[in-house]
Parts: structure tokens; C-alpha cells; sequence
């Protein structure tokens, strides 16, 4: 059964990876999640285009994309070969895509209040972290 999911993930990725290449934003998140929608919603109003995936696999789809543990949002994305885990605020998220380093991704670990999605604050505290391509986990300045 394990070998089932590792292969059906495995074609996920495949399937989802074209896309994701061309620009849209392919976020994988828990059916029962509505901050993870509110998120996607977040992102279309400033100007990303989101698909939306609904999977009961997160760990998976991480450990796929590469996002550490201990580092993960509730959601991840994948977009232009990149993995975006987490509420990343959309300024932040154009800033690193615009940049295009050599990274696994970004997140914004847990589910941090105040975050786009999570209450919006613009005055909350967001940690936004890179994952380079080792692996290796750094913050990411929010300037």
C-alpha cells in the first residue's frame, strides 16, 4: 500500500509539473482546511493563478518537494519548480519567484496568526524562511 501512494504521488507530481512550469500555482492542501483556500483566494487577488489540489498526503507531498521538516505551512505549492509551503505573503513570494535562485523554495512554517489568510495583519510578525538547494534553511528578509 505504501509502495501505491509513493507511486501515486509520484504521478501527481508528474501530472501537476507542467503546469506549474507555465506559471500556475498548483497548491496542495487538506480538504477540510479553509485557511488554505483563503490563502489560494489571497493569491489570485494579487494576481497568481492557483489550482487547487485537495489531498489528505501532505507529508508526502513535502518530503516530494523537498520542504524540510519542521518547516512546513499547512499547505504547500509548487510553482515554476519551486515549492512554496506555507501563508507566504504574495510580495514576498513575487520577490523570490522574480529572483529565481537556486532554491528547493520558501515557507512560512506552521500556521503563524496574522498571516495572509490567517487574519491578514500587515503588522504580523511572518518568519518566511528559504530552503536552498541542499536543504539547508535560512530566513528570508522580508527586504
Amino acid at each position: 500500500m505504501t509502495r501505491f501512494k509513493t507511486l501515486a504521488t509520484a504521478a501527481l507530481f508528474t501530472f501537476t509539473a507542467l503546469p506549474a512550469l507555465a506559471g500556475t500555482m498548483t497548491l496542495y492542501k487538506d480538504p477540510n482546511c479553509g485557511c488554505c483556500a483563503a490563502h489560494a483566494e489571497y493569491l489570485r487577488e494579487n494576481g497568481f493563478e492557483v489550482e487547487i489540489m485537495e489531498t489528505y498526503d501532505l507529508v508526502t507531498i513535502n518530503k516530494e518537494a523537498g520542504v524540510p521538516l519542521g518547516q512546513q505551512g499547512c499547505h504547500t505549492a509548487l510553482i515554476d519548480g519551486y515549492a512554496v509551503s506555507g501563508h507566504v505573503p504574495a510580495d514576498l513570494l513575487r520577490r523570490f519567484l522574480d529572483e529565481k535562485p537556486e532554491a528547493i523554495g520558501i515557507s512560512l512554517p506552521g500556521m503563524p496568526m496574522g498571516a495572509p489568510g490567517m487574519g491578514d495583519d500587515p503588522e504580523a510578525q511572518l518568519d518566511v524562511v528559504l530552503i536552498d538547494a541542499e536543504g539547508v534553511v535560512s530566513p528570508y528578509p522580508a527586504d
